[in-house]
């Protein structure tokens, strides 16, 4: 008996202790498993936190705007202006109108952005900044497509001008165009050189795959060109820089308006932004569309464009019933065409978003930075007389068709003539002297053009009276 009480004694502490140690290592993994739980918890509240203190400070200058201005009952001074219509007889005031409207809603979207979240995994950042290159380099990789555009270079003044604001935008930065860093990240190959600055006219043909007669093509649309400065006397004018821009937060541009001629009430003539002379840039642009687009009523002037090639290589095609016809990319793809707002621009930069950093980058400065660079070189103006003529395959990525283009031409605008009581011509370089509306006028210099391909000169034909 004595045995046998010992042993259930034994067995009994055997199972208490047991039981203890079951309450011990539950309580113990309660206790892991709420404080997994915790710190889980805590890293989703940090996320939503993070994301709505981001989503806060992107939304910030809208809001308060909104909340400031939405109720008002003053109307706005400039929404009129959006229902401005531009056609080649509007005047330099009505198009800066609607340059001002369209440039005030792109920098009221540019400030929606002010937070760039950065990329915390260091092999994913770099594999973006990888496939961006690839994306910048595509058509230049695949070396079968060209596009060609017209463009006017900046002169050194205004390269420089231009130059130096960039430099003061982006410096806070401290970026480095080295791919492996991991800090702000800025591809050489968006950064537009100084040499290559341009305001981008017109895009005649966006990509298109290269054919056997690709060089004569281009030759006939730079002639088509040459003969539009020409027989409508396309004058040199003037351009003036209106603000410096980051365009959506990532492209940081230069917007420019036209200047022109206006007649006070005491006789003084003034050029200005106001002026009540036909908007300069507004008409080339649309000159340059109908040239390319339209056939001439004698039949002598056939559209150089891709819908018309290819209608010619096959009539068939634009006769099936219910076929929509594809509208030409020159009016889609120019500037300021395609929205009708008379955009004039100058890229300068381009900020690869989706792999600047590991860190967030607040924009703020920047924007900042862009108001005191629009406020100091603002008003400087340059001169549209040279027009470059470009086919490239996209070694110069995105925005830069200047890098190794495989044609290219500069063609000049046709010079103001003085014809003096004697009956001598002379030329002159003076802007201010009154432009001839008379279509017919023979007051005109000669077409200069300069050529990279042996093109042959253009003799110009005699003005029938279609005038075309």
């Amino acid at each position: 008996p004595l045995h046998t009480s010992t042993f259930i004694d034994h067995i009994t502490l055997h199972r208490s202790t047991e039981q203890k140690q079951r309450i011990m290592t539950s309580s113990s993994d309660k206790k892991l498993g709420s404080a997994a739980l915790s710190t889980i918890s805590v890293c989703l509240l940090f996320y939503v936190a993070s994301n709505f203190y981001r989503k806060k400070r992107e939304g910030e200058w809208q809001q308060i705007e909104e909340q400031t201005f939405g109720h008002e009952s003053l109307p706005s001074i400039i929404e009129h202006f959006k229902e401005l219509c531009l056609d080649p007889n509007t005047t330099v005031e009505e198009a800066n109108k609607r340059r001002t409207v369209s440039y005030y809603e792109k920098s009221r979207e540019a400030h929606a952005r002010e937070v760039v979240v950065g990329v915390r995994s260091y092999s994913r950042l770099i594999r973006l900044r990888k496939k961006e290159e690839e994306i910048a380099l595509l058509y230049w990789n695949q070396g079968t497509k060209s596009h060609r555009t017209v463009v006017v270079m900046c002169d050194s003044r205004t390269s420089g001008i231009l130059h130096e604001a960039r430099e003061q935008i982006l410096k806070p930065l401290q970026y480095s165009t080295d791919m492996s860093t991991r800090g702000i990240y800025i591809p050489a190959l968006n950064i537009i050189p100084e040499e290559d600055m341009h305001v981008t006219v017109a895009i005649p043909w966006w990509w298109h795959t290269m054919g056997e007669e690709n060089m004569q093509l281009s030759k006939d649309l730079a002639s088509r060109f040459r003969q539009t400065l020409f027989l409508k006397l396309h004058y040199p004018f003037q351009i003036e820089l209106q603000r410096i821009l980051l365009l959506g937060g990532k492209t940081l541009v230069a917007l420019w308006r036209c200047v022109g001629e206006r007649t006070t009430d005491d006789g003084f003539v003034i050029y200005d932004r106001h002026g009540t002379s036909v908007d300069p840039f507004i008409r080339l642009r649309e000159e340059i569309v109908r040239c390319f687009t339209t056939e001439s009523p004698c039949g002598r002037r056939q559209p150089l464009t891709y819908e018309h090639k290819k209608s010619t290589e096959d009539l068939n095609r634009m006769s099936r019933p219910g076929k929509l016809k594809r509208q030409d990319s020159i009016s889609t793809k120019s500037p300021g065409l395609g929205h009708g707002d008379g955009f004039i621009h100058t890229t300068l930069c381009r900020l690869p978003l989706e792999c600047l950093s590991q860190t967030d980058l607040d924009l703020a400065p920047i924007h900042r930075l862009c108001r005191e660079a629009s406020s100091t070189f603002s008003g400087h103006r340059m001169v549209i007389s040279k027009f470059r003529f470009l086919e490239t395959t996209g070694a110069g990525g995105e925005s830069n068709p200047c890098v190794q283009p495989i044609y290219d031409e500069t063609i000049e605008a046709p010079t103001r003539v003085k014809v003096d009581i004697d009956g001598g011509v002379t030329e002159t370089s003076n802007l201010h002297e009154p432009v001839t509306s008379d279509g017919n006028s023979q007051t005109i210099g000669a077409v200069r053009n300069t050529t990279w391909n042996a093109v042959p000169m253009f003799d110009a034909p005699e003005n029938d009276a279609n005038g075309d």
